[in-house]
């Protein structure tokens, strides 16, 4: 039987990317988004080696719709890899962002990340594995990104603690923290983000998205738990878990007064 793959957000960016590897691989893909996927669902069909691809409509801030679109995927073939795609984000100074675009953020980054979980966890078993996409804005401050990292780094906590419950279960977990790719969220984002944003975000690079993608498929083939595509971005990371995070803070703090 081929390998079920199950991926939130996959009508675009990262998600649509991951579809079109696992496709290839001979996987059967199944999408689920808030936005129409029939598109991609057809290019993917098209693709050599290409298993069976569906879609179904669904917002991950609703846990009873989840529940109920998973029960219905789930019960022709349940998941062997899980991976959530599905976020938003908004770039803006804090004072700029109101109650509910703020809530909005969190709702669908972090507890849209702990909805999908618990919706597809009833029907995974020993061998599965879940892979949730943070951000290298879930392990490094960026000036605007007050939603955005609280959001990311508490998926990035999350997958921390499934780490450690699901191991007894034989379920293993990803987390993947890239830098900035190049996706059709990151080019909307450009056009109102703040100046200081777009300065912070050269200490990691700026990623081509089928490179990103095709070292982010390789590290979750490889069941790591944290996957952080980039050597610019590997290495802010190493820098900040080493020296406390003195070093990169000193420089966020000069590349955003100068």
């Amino acid at each position: 039987m081929a390998r079920q793959v199950f991926i939130t957000g996959g009508a675009s960016g990262i998600g649509l990317q991951l579809a079109r590897e696992y496709a290839r691989s001979g996987a059967a893909v199944t999408l689920f988004d808030v936005q129409p996927a029939e598109s991609a669902v057809a290019e993917l069909s098209a693709l050599a080696g290409a298993g069976q691809v569906r879609t179904f409509a669904v917002d991950v801030t609703h846990p009873q719709q989840l529940r109920d679109v998973f029960a219905q995927a789930a019960a022709t073939a349940a998941p062997d890899l899980l991976i959530h795609c599905a976020g938003i984000c908004v770039a803006a100074d804090f004072d700029a962002i109101d109650d509910d675009t703020y809530a909005r953020v969190i709702n669908i980054n972090l507890v849209g990340s702990r909805n999908v979980v618990a919706a597809a966890l009833p029907y995974m078993s020993t061998g599965s594995q879940v892979v949730l996409i943070a951000s290298m804005a879930g392990l490094v401050g960026c000036y605007g990104y007050a939603a955005y990292c609280a959001s990311k780094y508490g998926v990035v906590g999350l997958a921390e603690v499934l780490r450690i419950e699901l191991r007894r279960k034989g379920i293993d977990v990803t987390v993947v923290c890239p830098p900035e790719v190049e996706t059709p969220m990151v080019v909307a984002e450009r056009k109102t983000r703040p100046r200081q944003t777009g300065t912070l975000k050269l200490m990691a690079g700026t990623l081509p998205l089928d490179y990103a993608v095709a070292r982010i498929y390789k590290g979750i083939e490889r069941r790591r738990f944290m996957v952080i595509p980039g050597w610019r971005a590997r290495g802010l990371w190493l820098t900040n878990k080493l020296m406390p995070g003195c070093v990169s803070r000193r420089l966020a703090d000069y590349l955003v007064t100068r």
